[in-house]
């Protein structure tokens, strides 16, 4: 796992910058998912995390996905809120490295076992163009989970069942990609956080570097190079549900009606750490 995540570290020092928003793009909707029975784990990118999310609950009947993306949003309005009404509460969502017989998928691959443009175009905060069919390789044939992080970019890729949660609760914030998972009949999804928002809270979080111009990575300069404890400001978040921060991309944030959703779900995988600040 900390191979891996110094994989993904190391490769975001030399990824292009992601600060200039690209064109709005035809978004590609999900499949109809099926009901598949779950074991599984992956690695978080986080320091904190509380424990995983599991239940014995039968899975509720598989709902149609439609999901449709969104432009890139880098928000800098502040909203107010009432006094005495708490702040929304956020979540770095991520995945589970403690669960025993866990699963490490690879990165999306296309038909030529190849990988598909820019390893980072799925966590950029951006929609992507619909690429052609992807699949990922099971050499172990491991028991995929309902939630993982795949490769060095550590994309998401869900069961159907988030992947229905997502559209309901945050149509305008994902682009939900079919992939095919090697030996399962089903489809998965890589979940595409189409939303950037600046709203790092540096003064809350524990520790913030920024690339500077002796970096030799111009294109990223006033970006983050190192975030220890994130915490973000909810009052730029307006209403995004899943989004990626500004500087910070690697996070994929959630919101808190996202998380429990997710939780009443019985999924597995998954981790939840706090990013809201609540001295705000």
């Amino acid at each position: 796992m900390f191979r891996r995540l110094t994989n993904a570290l190391r490769r975001l020092w030399l990824r292009p910058s992601e600060s200039s928003p690209p064109d709005r793009q035809n978004l590609l909707g999900g499949t109809e998912p099926t009901v598949a029975t779950p074991r599984r784990s992956r690695a978080s990118v986080a320091e904190e995390s509380s424990p995983p999310v599991r239940t014995s609950r039968p899975r509720r009947p598989a709902v149609r996905i439609v999901a449709h993306g969104a432009a890139p949003h880098v928000s800098n309005r502040k909203t107010s809120s009432r006094a005495g009404v708490p702040p929304p509460r956020f979540y770095d969502l991520h995945d589970d490295f403690r669960a025993p017989g866990r699963w490490e998928p690879g990165d999306p691959l296309d038909p030529e076992d190849k990988e598909v443009g820019d390893m980072w175009m799925f966590t950029a905060g951006r929609p992507v163009n619909p690429p052609g069919p992807l699949h990922i390789s099971n050499e172990l044939k491991a028991a995929p989970l309902d939630f993982s992080l795949a490769g060095a970019s550590l994309t998401p890729v869900v069961h159907p069942r988030v992947a229905a949660v997502l559209a309901r609760l945050a149509p305008e914030d994902v682009q939900l990609i079919p992939v095919h998972i090697e030996g399962q009949m089903e489809p998965y999804f890589l979940v595409v956080a189409t939303r950037l928002i600046r709203c790092v809270d540096e003064a809350a979080c524990l520790e913030v570097h920024h690339y500077g111009p002796g970096d030799g990575v111009p294109s990223r300069v006033g970006q983050y190079r190192t975030v220890r404890g994130l915490r973000i400001d909810p009052t730029q978040v307006g209403r995004a549900r899943v989004f990626r921060p500004w500087g910070w991309p690697v996070t994929l944030v959630v919101s808190e009606a996202v998380k429990e959703a997710l939780e009443k779900e019985g999924i597995t995988g998954a981790c939840f750490t706090p990013v809201t600040d609540t001295r705000h």
